[in-house]
């Protein structure tokens, strides 16, 4: 397992990292996004809250790419996706019969995905640190060692 981790968990997240960015175009072209991306009508009255949220997705999807180089980003930037991400599921599941639910199933697929692969990827790492310490040498075996 440690392998398949070792083998996946940077190109993982950076493609979605680099997807998640992608909703940074909510912040710059709210309009064009929320009618041609999320498939649902725009209202200008929501525009402080999109262009909100907007950044929001740009700069998780920015520190999930970093988390993938960087070992001190993992353990904080893959709690905070996995809890952002699982919201964002229950949302759009909570709401699937709804039409304006329709243009966020796309995303809330990558994002269970995620999910799952973080809960995997702390399922290890945990398992991991419970394994059984490797057990002390003899002491005759220190003695020995020590007098060489």
């Amino acid at each position: 397992m440690k392998r398949w981790f070792d083998l996946t968990f940077r190109p993982f997240f950076v493609l979605t990292g680099a997807i998640t960015a992608l909703g940074a175009l909510n912040a710059f072209w709210p309009r064009w996004t929320v009618e041609k991306v999320e498939l649902i009508p725009f209202r200008q009255d929501y525009i402080i809250i999109l262009q909100h949220w907007g950044i929001l997705l740009g700069l998780m999807g920015i520190f999930m790419i970093v988390a993938a180089y960087s070992p001190a980003w993992r353990d904080p930037i893959l709690i905070y996706s996995a809890l952002e991400k699982a919201f964002i599921v229950y949302l759009v599941m909570a709401n699937v019969r709804r039409p304006y639910s329709r243009g966020f199933w796309a995303g809330a697929a990558m994002d269970a995905t995620v999910v799952l692969y973080t809960i995997v990827y702390f399922l290890f790492a945990l398992m991991k640190q419970q394994r059984p310490l490797t057990p002390l040498p003899k002491q005759d075996t220190v003695r020995s060692i020590a007098t060489l």
